[in-house]
């Protein structure tokens, strides 16, 4: 597999980014060609029960799919469509905790299984070209990049018994969990560098039942996502985002990079019901100072 890649692409949720945004994007080798959908399109809302989770039928998910895409106008050709399936308590961080009920983990592995298999399906027959299916949240890694042995054992399972088999690529996730009012600048790093590290290196050792290794494509973020920081919610460093695609540029097995937001305006930023601290993207991503990423045009 390659060792870097230019494709550099963004995606909010369930929508595109507005006009404005896309040429600004442009400016830094970043596509708008990606879209992120909420688990509420597949029956996996986080809401949904377990007993609804593991009992919903191919053919209800295919019908709540199918009208979901029609009515956001989703996909375009050659998107990378990304699904986000995190029912709470059951979410796929969560099938390591698994392991004594074997019964029930392979229920839990099925219902994703069965999700994926029909996003497929249901993408082939929007016979738009050029689409790549892939699954958010495989792997999380620690926040510090402490041991997660236990969740590794669950993301291993489920590509023994072939939760994988069906999609083009998985989404470590790189978003950053510590912010200046946590830690020193040098344990910052520290921990930066061991949790991007583990993303890809842990991702990069699942397979599909056929033993072929899933290309990567990680997600990383403009904020940091962690109740238990003193900066939940504020935005990172730009060098600290920098430090993350070299140390992305320089693994193995990486197909793209997708900056993820749910906002692409101040405006929304901070009218959300769990604001952000409000940042201009373009500015931000100036500030970055690696972008467009050297070689690339």
């Amino acid at each position: 597999m390659s060792t870097a890649t230019c494709d550099f692409r963004f995606s909010l949720q369930n929508r595109y980014a507005e006009d404005s945004l896309v040429d600004e994007l442009a400016e830094y080798g970043i596509s708008n060609r990606a879209v992120t959908i909420s688990g509420r399109a597949t029956k996996s809302e986080k809401d949904i029960s377990r007993t609804d989770f593991i009992g919903a039928k191919a053919e209800e998910i295919r019908t709540k799919l199918t009208d979901f895409l029609k009515e956001h106008e989703l996909p375009r050709d050659n998107d990378l469509v990304i699904l986000d399936m995190e029912p709470k308590g059951i979410a796929p961080v969560r099938l390591g905790e698994f392991e004594t009920d074997e019964k029930l983990q392979r229920d839990l592995i099925a219902a994703y299984r069965r999700r994926i298999r029909v996003a497929r399906q249901v993408l082939r027959q929007t016979k738009r070209p050029g689409l790549k299916l892939g699954l958010y949240q495989v792997i999380v890694p620690d926040g510090k990049g402490d041991s997660i042995e236990e969740r590794m054992s669950g993301y291993r399972e489920a590509g023994e018994q072939g939760m994988y088999d069906q999609l083009d690529f998985i989404c470590p996730v790189l978003y950053q969990r510590f912010g200046p009012n946590d830690a020193t600048p040098q344990r910052l790093r520290t921990w930066l560098d061991a949790a991007s590290t583990q993303a890809i290196d842990k991702s990069l050792t699942l397979t599909r039942r056929n033993h072929t290794r899933i290309p990567l494509v990680p997600f990383l973020s403009f904020w940091v996502y962690n109740r238990n920081s003193a900066n939940n919610r504020d935005a990172v460093q730009p060098e600290s985002i920098a430090r993350q695609l070299q140390i992305v540029q320089d693994a193995e097995g990486i197909e793209a990079i997708v900056f993820w937001s749910g906002w692409q305006t101040t405006q929304e930023m901070e009218s959300d019901p769990k604001p952000v601290e409000p940042i201009c993207i373009k500015a931000f991503l100036d500030s970055v100072g690696s972008l467009p990423w050297p070689g690339c045009t």
